[in-house]
């Protein structure tokens, strides 16, 4: 039997490692490590508010070969100073889960501390990735993004949490004020997972078009924050090889796939005009392999059109979606009742029936078939 591999094994560990971290979001602090690595932006990592270890683990793993990792927390000793009350870290089972995965952890500098009395002199100025998720006050943001950009090198990645978590708006707040008071040393370039990552200026090279190298074609929104546009991922787990990969080289997964078989239950249609909406059956059959999530979610997948003249010139590329409830998974199939809003002329039309993954892509433009119905309005 072949032995698993590191990630694997770690990734494996999240329903025993208390803690509140999820796999897409330290997949994605690997991915853009990987990105920073190859341009020559690779040193010290460091992680602000380490709990029982959950996220230091893949931070620790993303460091350099002889690079240190510090990891600074209240822990048990200090709790009286948590004021934001954000977790309650022991240091014990830290060392003990770190132990787990690396062995020898001589590598590993703990600093028992409110992250605000320490210098960055005590740390150094050499760290590639910094992750903040310590105290949740705004007062406690502000100081730890200072510390962090500090001793970041030029380039360096910065990840904060819950920075859009409605729970902890302080962290918000802060890093706003932060953003304020400073000649912009921070730029956002991705978020998701409860986390937003920014890159310390200035910076040399632009880890967007490394990673769209390394990385291309991983579905994902372009938003805008601090007047910046970024990437918005709603999930990775699925694009990555976890069985071939390691936390500084991720490798894309072959078996990745996104196709579906749609047929419609009626290729003519005929509607009266005024008439609002009518609804089309078409069966829905997920040959991806993801499932096709509910419009519950952040990103749900819906049944949607193209609507077009009768000799198929494009008319309205955008129209009504009609959101899978429940998900569909890999190998179903469900007959869907897709929402058809009748065109206010009469005429003779197209309807071009599509999956829309919100936010991220319209299947047509992944290689999907996108069968046609003859739409008569009258």
């Amino acid at each position: 039997m072949s032995r698993r591999s590191f990630l694997e094994d770690y990734l494996s560990a999240f329903d025993r490692i208390e803690g509140w971290c999820s796999p897409d979001a330290v997949l994605m602090f690997m991915a853009y490590a990987q990105a920073a690595a190859s341009v020559g932006i690779d040193g010290d990592v460091l992680e602000i508010g380490v709990h029982h270890g959950l996220s230091a683990i893949a931070v620790a793993a993303i460091r350099k070969a002889g690079s240190k990792f510090a990891a600074i927390d209240l822990f048990d000793d200090l709790q009286a100073q948590n004021r934001s009350g954000s977790g309650s870290g022991s240091r014990s089972r830290f060392e003990r889960n770190m132990a787990e995965f690396f062995g020898d952890t001589g590598f590993v500098r703990c600093i028992t501390a409110s992250s605000d009395t320490v210098l960055p002199d005590e740390l150094g100025d050499q760290f590639s990735f910094c992750h903040v998720d310590g105290g949740h006050s705004a007062a406690e943001t502000r100081a730890d993004l200072d510390l962090c950009t500090r001793v970041l090198m030029p380039g360096g990645l910065l990840a904060l949490d819950d920075y859009f978590n409605p729970a902890h708006p302080g962290v918000c707040e802060g890093a706003i004020q932060f953003w304020l008071a400073n000649e912009a040393p921070l730029r956002p370039i991705a978020s998701g997972f409860n986390k937003v990552l920014f890159q310390k200026q200035p910076a040399t090279s632009c880890l967007d078009d490394v990673f769209e190298r390394l990385f291309g074609g991983i579905p994902h929104k372009t938003v805008r924050l601090w007047e910046t546009p970024i990437r918005w991922f709603n999930a990775l787990s699925p694009f990555f090889d976890i069985a071939v990969s390691t936390p500084r080289r991720l490798v894309r997964s072959s078996a990745f796939r996104m196709n579906a078989e749609l047929t419609p239950r009626a290729t003519d249609v005929r509607a009266v005009r005024g008439s609002g909406i009518i609804h089309i059956p078409v069966q829905v059959v997920n040959r991806s392999s993801i499932p096709f999530e509910s419009g519950d979610g952040s990103a749900p997948f819906g049944l949607s059109y193209h609507l077009m003249s009768s000799n198929g010139l494009e008319m309205q590329f955008d129209n009504r979606r009609s959101y899978f409830d429940p998900p569909i998974g890999p190998g179903e199939e469900r007959v869907v009742e897709m929402a058809v809003e009748v065109p206010a002329d009469e005429g003779d039309y197209q309807v071009e029936v599509d999956i829309v993954w919100e936010g991220m892509a319209w299947l047509k433009n992944r290689g999907l078939h996108t069968p046609r119905i003859r739409l008569k309005v009258s």
